[in-house]
């Protein structure tokens, strides 16, 4: 394409150039004169035009020409004075600022104002509310945040300081950190390219009161920002839990996934179990092949919980059966069929159970009497050698009752009670002596519970049948019985958090199997836990109940040295 040229008639004498410092100042009357005010600003323009002198051939006298340009009209009627001078005077005018200065001015002064409005604010007594791109949340403040910053040797005094290393330094020194920082502010090409998960100065700050609180499993293949996921000067409210988009950057990424996994091969297994102990007990499953390095983009399409795609059980020897605990010939308790609230009881906060114990649970329907005549007689439970001491002193037992409950007194009336009492628990078990021991220990035939045991009505107790009817027992050391001792975890889904107040959206048994599954288990080692499928019924843009990473999990290790340096011995 060629080069547009302007018209034959533009006259470049007359043009206006940008760079002008004064114009004329009747160019507002649209009559500007061709000549334009000098660079100092005064008006050159006293006449339409400068005649200019001509002599002629032969001729000792000149006369003046009027010099008048076409564009003004031409060469004027009257023509020149005889002493020159043009006869179509102009007023003189004021020459004027041009609008370029005018912008300048303009720009230098709005500059200087903010300058001087910078400064004001920055040195004056609010400079930290200026400053401050938004409120604190509540994790950060208060009394709490601010012992926890005298700790760590942090003198913020209520502002940025406390977090922000050059906050305490003033204007100066923010240039100075400023400048300083890696990469600097000019350094435009690593600006552009700078990772946003890269750790800070800033996340070095983080680190003096959340010591324990290193970045999510040991085989991460890239350290994360503390600010990536929680976001500060949010609000006053507490700070947002991290989003799912922070999650899906590494789970939904099959080469982040793959890396991971990769690294994690080179680490001890002891590495991973990191989690601080928990109390109570606490069911532990076995590290997948493959770790959690499964790719998923959120929790409509989250693997399958461990205990079911892998099938596992619960490593507990005590034998319970959920499915007879529910059937119809169970005598009711205080009126009431048993359901799952008799047993599993909220804890204070309701999050969590109860721990269950025989004491608790258990005695007031399986109470350990074992003589259908004094149901007041019962064994002592958790101690084999309690047990065989208690046995072996029946006839003291009986005695006691004797003067207890039949207020029986002399010791012939005495002898006559316990020798009656032991004929009739040589009926109900005829082997009698040592044979009674064994019964009691290793029987496991089912005895109950019936109605009407000892005449205690239609809401009898079951009758004892042994300690092997619900424990493993085996013959230990010097013939005294060892009863394994029943391990019931209190936690199972160790690595997510659960909160049992929030679900009891039905009452009674209902509410209950709309998520465990137990009405049909007979095994001890079933675990009853819901599935993944179950969970996101409600959990789900469907089921409108929170449904990020952060609703279930928690993300930081306990310290990560100790990781790399397990990491390093198997290198």
């Amino acid at each position: 394409m060629k080069e547009q040229l302007p018209p034959p008639e533009f006259n470049t004498g007359q043009y206006l150039r940008a760079g002008q410092r004064w114009v004329c100042g009747r160019a507002k009357e649209g009559r500007a004169c061709h000549i334009g005010p000098t660079v100092d600003g005064l008006c050159r323009a006293t006449s339409e035009c400068s005649p200019l002198m001509e002599t002629k051939e032969g001729e000792t006298k000149g006369r003046y020409r009027c010099t008048r340009l076409k564009e003004f009209g031409g060469p004027c009627e009257p023509g020149p004075l005889p002493d020159g001078a043009c006869s179509q005077r102009i007023p003189p005018c004021q020459p004027v600022r041009s609008l370029r200065i005018k912008r300048g001015y303009l720009a230098s002064s709005i500059v200087a104002l903010t300058v001087g409005v910078l400064l004001l604010a920055l040195y004056g007594p609010f400079r930290w509310s200026f400053i401050s791109p938004g409120e604190i949340s509540s994790h950060h403040t208060g009394a709490a945040f601010a012992k926890k910053m005298k700790e760590a040797g942090t003198a913020g005094n209520g502002n940025c300081a406390g977090c922000h290393s050059a906050g305490q330094s003033g204007p100066a020194g923010w240039l100075q950190a400023a400048f300083s920082a890696e990469p600097g502010p000019f350094q435009f090409q690593r600006l552009y390219h700078a990772s946003k998960t890269e750790m800070t100065e800033i996340d070095q700050s983080c680190q003096h009161c959340h010591e324990k609180h290193n970045f999510h499993e040991p085989n991460v293949v890239r350290e994360m920002s503390c600010s990536l996921c929680h976001r500060e000067h949010a609000g006053s409210t507490p700070m947002q839990r991290p989003e799912r988009a922070n999650c899906a950057s590494c789970h939904a990424n099959a080469s982040v996934m793959e890396a991971s996994f990769q690294l994690g091969k080179a680490m001890p297994l002891e590495g991973f179990d990191f989690r601080q102990p928990l109390s109570g007990v606490i069911f532990k499953a076995p590290r997948p092949e493959r770790g959690y390095t499964k790719v998923f983009e959120s929790f409509l399409d989250h693997p399958e919980f461990q205990f079911l795609a892998q099938n596992l059980k619960e490593p507990n020897t005590l034998r319970f059966n959920h499915q007879r605990h529910f059937a119809d010939d169970i005598a009711a308790m205080n009126k009431k069929k048993l359901d799952c609230v008799e047993c599993h009881r909220p804890d204070t906060a309701g999050a969590y159970h109860l721990k269950i114990s025989f004491e608790a649970n258990c005695r007031r329907c399986h109470a350990l009497q074992f003589d259908v005549y004094n149901p007041d007689l019962s064994l002592p439970h958790g101690n084999t050698v309690a047990v065989r001491a208690f046995l072996r002193s029946l006839p003291t037992q009986y005695e006691d009752i004797a003067v207890r409950t039949k207020r029986a007194t002399g010791k012939r009336n005495l002898g006559e009670f316990v020798n009656q009492q032991m004929r009739q628990i040589h009926d109900q078990y005829p082997s009698g002596g040592e044979f009674l021991e064994q019964q009691m220990f290793y029987n496991s035939e089912y005895k109950g519970p019936v109605a009407n045991v000892g005449g205690l009505g239609s809401e009898g107790v079951a009758r004892y049948s042994g300690c092997a009817h619900c424990h493993e027992v085996q013959r230990g050391s010097d013939e005294v019985p060892a009863v394994t001792k029943p391990v019931i975890p209190d936690r199972w889904l160790t690595r997510g958090k659960f909160d049992h107040a929030k679900h009891f959206f039905k009452p009674g048994n209902n509410g209950c199997l709309e998520c465990h599954a137990v009405s049909r288990s007979k095994d001890t080692a079933d675990i009853l836990l819901p599935s993944q499928t179950s969970c996101v019924k409600c959990h789900s843009p469907q089921g409108g109940v929170a449904h990020t990473c952060a609703t279930c999990h928690g993300y930081h290790t306990t310290d990560r040295k100790e990781f790399s340096n397990q990491a390093a011995k198997t290198k």
